[in-house]
């Protein structure tokens, strides 16, 4: 019989699997919630893992949920569970977007919702509990039990030190980092500069290890030693050159471009953009990575280079 004070884990994609795996090493009673004719039920069985089924009345035996299916789906889980909900459960988010696009706090006031959010890919999350690491996370509870709850599951999760903000906050501080750097210029930065360090005459494993490779070692001392050490650290050819790059590349149009992208997401116009077929767009986006030389490089190469 499962513990009806089990805390309820809705989906089981990478987060979801990273918060079961930490929370049951940590002694935390948990279930997998999955809809009906979800694939991954054998895949969380086979793992050791408790499972039930969404649109279910067994929902009403539990009253905290950790909301780790994708954020477009929240509506829809809501529509199709509410009836099979005890009134005051209470529902924890690791992204404020679904909150601030569709201000499900408000539609859906019988229930509380909290936000949990880890600055960290699930690998992370994983590795950082096993190795007994740092991670921060932004977090908003309603009151001083949501907030003791919080706490408390965020301890046996792993994320050593909690921030306080917001649905809102949280959400347009993601969305703006993700476009302004981490999923945008990081990795499109690196194929421009290996296409054309090849296109002139640049072997493919040189290009690879400076334009590829070095990104985790100049990101990990970056962040790991603050930027004041970073700059008294690296080689004087890298500060000049980091300050002709700086003054070549982020031009007043990269500023301009930089508030636009924030302009679009705190007037909801990156909303309606994000309700385009993200299925599509991931196959057309991984199919043009696939056919670039820099994917091809890093097959020949991640085993001899890659830990």
């Amino acid at each position: 019989m499962k513990n009806q004070n089990a805390v309820v884990i809705v989906g089981f994609g990478s987060q979801a699997r990273a918060w079961a795996f930490n929370l049951r090493d940590s002694k935390r009673s948990l279930v997998i919630a999955l809809k009906p004719e979800s694939k991954s039920f054998d895949r969380a069985r086979s793992l050791g893992f408790d499972t039930i089924e969404l649109e279910s009345d067994n929902l009403k035996k539990y009253r905290q949920f950790i909301m780790l299916i994708p954020d477009d789906k929240h509506s829809d889980f809501f529509h199709k569970n509410k009836s099979h909900l005890q009134a005051g459960s209470h529902f924890i988010y690791a992204h404020g977007f679904s909150l601030a696009k569709e201000r499900l706090h408000e539609t859906y006031k019988t229930f509380q919702h909290s936000l949990l959010a880890p600055k960290a890919i699930a690998s992370e999350v994983r590795f950082q509990y096993e190795t007994k690491g740092k991670i921060g996370a932004a977090f908003y509870a309603a009151d001083t039990a949501a907030e003791s709850e919080l706490k408390s599951l965020a301890k046996d999760v792993g994320f050593t030190a909690l921030y306080k903000s917001h649905f809102e906050e949280e959400c347009l501080a993601d969305l703006f980092s993700e476009q302004s750097l981490l999923c945008s210029l990081l990795p499109y930065g690196a194929l421009k500069s290996y296409n054309l360090l090849r296109k002139n005459g640049v072997s493919a494993e040189v290009a690879f290890m400076e334009c590829y490779l070095e990104l985790k070692s100049i990101s990990q001392a970056f962040v790991t030693l603050g930027p004041e050490a970073f700059f008294n650290l690296i080689s004087p050819n890298a500060l000049i050159g980091s300050q002709k790059g700086r003054k070549l590349l982020m031009n007043d149009s990269f500023d301009k471009a930089m508030e636009q992208i924030l302009i679009d997401i705190k007037n909801k116009e990156f909303y309606k953009e994000v309700e385009a077929d993200a299925d599509q767009i991931r196959a057309s986006v991984v199919n043009e990575w696939k056919n670039e030389e820099l994917s091809k490089t890093f097959e020949k190469l991640k085993q001899e280079l890659i830990p």
